[in-house]
């Protein structure tokens, strides 16, 4: 399992959740790629933060 988190420059972490309040999770590599470039083409967050993918267990 993956997550795609957001860190900044003061290592606050940021998680992806849904409406529902659940953390998004990828059951692939691939998937959270994905996720993460369609986070990072929105544009929507501050350039301080790096956006990753991360294993989970």
């Amino acid at each position: 399992m993956f997550k795609v988190i957001a860190i900044d420059s003061n290592q606050v972490k940021l998680e992806f959740v849904g409406k529902d309040g659940e953390v998004y999770t990828f059951d692939s590599y691939e998937e959270a790629e994905s996720f993460m470039q369609h986070v990072k083409a929105k544009d929507t967050l501050p350039e301080r933060y790096r956006v990753l993918v991360k294993k989970i267990d």
